[in-house]
């Protein structure tokens, strides 16, 4: 299992679902720039099953904030596969309940996010660095960091495996950003590459702060 792509359910399969299982990803939704944060959820639309036949999906995924879409999947340990929304009445969860409960699931795996120096900036990771963007959802870390600097943090998560970050009123560190992530984003690749942009962490939410490029 990785955590750079998930698989669709396979047809005929009916997987026991177990709260234990849920995970939470990143993906970059290309021309986007929603500007501030929010859970809105992806229209149905319809995909090409392995018989050739066309059926409808309905998955549990979310526009976030920017060009970064929020999906809720269950690891079964040697893939990953499609959470759809219809699952989450099974499992008694709402959007955000399932959210929480896939954080609590990434901590246990992967341990709680350490922040470590990154040339003038901080980086973000667990013990899995490959998963390292899905700490972006993960509130209580950022509150802490917005008590240390309150005017707000600056993020960006160009990579699956890269999420940085700079106090607002280091100026220096806020000019790298702007310079260096669009290239850490085109250097990602298809599987890798997340966002362009950079986000401002203030009164307990994410908001837009340099659109991305490619907007």
């Amino acid at each position: 299992m990785t955590w750079q792509s998930d698989a669709m359910t396979r047809e005929g399969a009916a997987p026991t679902l177990d709260p234990a299982t849920l995970r939470v990803l990143l993906r970059e939704r290309v021309g986007a720039n929603k500007l501030e944060e929010s859970l809105a959820i992806v229209e149905p639309f319809e995909v090409e099953a392995e018989s050739g036949m066309r059926v409808s999906m309905a998955p549990a995924w979310y526009g976030l904030v920017g060009d970064l879409q929020l999906r809720l999947v269950r690891d079964t340990g040697d893939y990953v596969l499609t959470l759809h929304a219809s699952q989450l009445d099974d499992l008694r969860l709402t959007a955000d309940e399932a959210i929480t409960v896939a954080l609590a699931n990434l901590r246990r795996q992967h341990g709680e996010p350490l922040a470590a120096p990154w040339h003038n900036l901080q980086r973000v990771c667990g013990r899995d660095e490959g998963g390292s963007s899905a700490y972006f959802l993960d509130r209580p870390f950022w509150r802490a960091r917005l008590a240390e600097h309150p005017d707000g943090v600056v993020a960006a998560v160009p990579r699956t495996d890269a999420l940085l970050f700079a106090p607002l009123a280091d100026a220096a560190a806020i000019d790298s950003m702007r310079q260096g992530i669009p290239g850490l984003h085109a250097g990602g690749g298809a599987d890798y590459r997340l966002s362009s942009a950079l986000y401002l962490f203030k009164d307990d939410c994410w908001t837009v702060f340099q659109a991305p490029a490619s907007t």
